[in-house]
């Protein structure tokens, strides 16, 4: 940890006992401190009101302050890159499964009882008395040395279905196996269909997460032998080469492409913002078209071909030769014209034409000779 975000943490630590309240560092910095990792992420946990303290970072370190009113948190983001998250100690209760939790305020062991696996309910004090003093409510020191993932409680899973998700992902990226009770529960949720809980939207989501990992083959393997991916879509296609991309655009898009004809199906079903799945349906657009693009493919989708068909010829990616305005030159008109750029089109892909002359040539063919394509 860089000695400026400790004295950082020390000054708040300073702060929360000059306001009358107290703070932990909690989650995942204390797991990640504990297995010798860095992190710029630090999860700050309140016992009072927090609002004093992020008026402090704002005041003295110029940092920048989002409040999230439905969640009761609040997320400072300094110049030296820290990103800290306010939360006041609360306790959790949920209604139904998968419903949001009703919240209220409360102590640190209730805070700690809300997370979602025992490695993440580690708390480091910041407090000047007893800074980095370990709060350890719930063997999470164990669970770390061990390496394994546990849930807190039997209902965890049921509470939170995307707990099921986290849960591989950090398996994933720790190489920890779940624990045996917890693999048990894991198997159950699976089996009773605690995922169809969820909303569309917050099942696509944790997805996302999981291709947001350093390693997202590996993670998506670990779903598919727990049964959890067959609820993204069923019998998903993937493999190792998805590690190779880094934006989640073009991981989305590999996979589009894997899926084959049912392509289409995947990419829609992800409901996504069309800024997101646009190069999924640029590469699914060439591939349904097998003629020339009609206009250049786009770098990624260019790079995510030449992968998928590492064999392919260039002239198989080449934009169209010719444009509707060279087709009204040589006297096409009206529906005549998109007729013959879709003929040019075809012929180019199959490299029966090209360079522009041929091209030239080939509409000059349609216009006196009808020359089917």
């Amino acid at each position: 940890m860089k000695k400026e975000y400790r004295l950082i943490l020390e000054e708040i630590g300073q702060e929360a006992r000059r306001v009358g309240v107290k703070a932990w560092a909690v989650g995942g910095f204390a797991r990640d401190r504990f297995i010798g990792k860095s992190t710029k992420d630090i999860d700050i946990c309140v016992e009072g009101e927090p609002r004093a303290i992020i008026d402090f970072c704002v005041r003295e370190y110029g940092a920048q302050a989002k409040y999230f009113k439905a969640f009761g948190t609040a997320r400072v983001n300094l110049a030296c890159g820290l990103k800290l998250d306010f939360v006041r100690c609360r306790a959790e209760v949920y209604a139904k499964p998968a419903a949001l939790p009703q919240v209220s305020p409360s102590d640190l062991k209730d805070d700690l009882m809300r997370r979602d696996f025992t490695c993440n309910a580690l708390a480091l004090s910041i407090m000047p008395d007893e800074f980095f003093k370990e709060y350890d409510l719930f063997n999470s020191r164990q669970a770390i040395s061990e390496g394994c993932i546990e849930i807190l409680h039997d209902k965890s899973f049921l509470d939170d279905p995307t707990r099921l998700f986290r849960a591989l992902r950090f398996a994933a990226r720790f190489g920890w196996p779940l624990g045996k009770n917890t693999e048990k529960l894991f198997k159950e949720a699976v089996r009773e269909r605690y995922v169809d809980f969820l909303s569309r939207q917050r099942i696509v989501n944790e997805f996302v997460k999981m291709l947001q990992e350093k390693s997202p083959y590996k993670t998506l393997k670990l779903a598919d032998k727990y049964g959890l991916l067959d609820f993204v879509f069923k019998n998903l296609k993937y493999n190792a080469k998805l590690d190779i991309f880094k934006s989640v655009e073009e991981k989305l898009a590999w996979l589009t492409l894997l899926q084959g004809e049912r392509g289409g199906d995947f990419a829609s079903s992800l409901l996504l913002p069309k800024e997101t799945t646009a190069l999924c349906f640029e590469l699914l657009k060439w591939r349904k078209a097998k003629s020339a693009p009609s206009r250049a493919l786009s770098a990624q989708a260019v790079k995510i071909i030449k992968l998928y068909k590492p064999s392919i010829p260039p002239f198989k990616l080449r934009p169209l030769l010719l444009k509707a305005e060279d087709a009204v030159n040589l006297g096409f008109k009206g529906g005549a014209i998109s007729g013959a750029l879709k003929k040019l089109a075809k012929a180019q892909y199959q490299g029966k034409v090209k360079n522009k002359k041929a091209a030239v040539s080939f509409l000059k063919s349609i216009k006196q000779f009808g020359l089917r394509g």
